[in-house]
């Protein structure tokens, strides 16, 4: 999404935010108790340790994506980077750090 801000497409950037808002809605039922093992995963075992957790998180970032993309509507340039990077990435890094096999 880095390169639509730079480009200025504030537009773009709204749909992207908003598609992104809807995929951490979906993360929520994507990990049911029964699929802990037999999967080819980079998902950490914390996921279903600390359930309730992680779709905190998700629940959260879905609702920073579509802040940030409320805001998309009327920042630009530098502004935007900060919101994004506030809004977005600290919750992916958050996510990733407590979810995720380092990849």
């Amino acid at each position: 999404m880095s390169s639509e801000i730079v480009k200025g497409n504030n537009e773009k950037v709204i749909d992207l935010s908003e598609k992104m808002a809807a995929n951490y809605d979906k993360l929520l039922d994507l990990f049911p108790e029964n699929s802990k093992t037999g999967y080819d995963t980079e998902a950490l075992p914390t996921i279903w340790l600390q359930k309730d957790e992680f779709n905190n998180l998700m629940v959260s970032t879905s609702n920073k994506a579509r802040e940030f993309a409320q805001l998309a509507a009327s920042l630009t340039g530098d502004e935007l980077k900060e919101a994004q990077k506030n809004l977005i990435w600290s919750s992916c890094k958050a996510c990733h750090d407590r979810f995720r096999m380092p990849h």
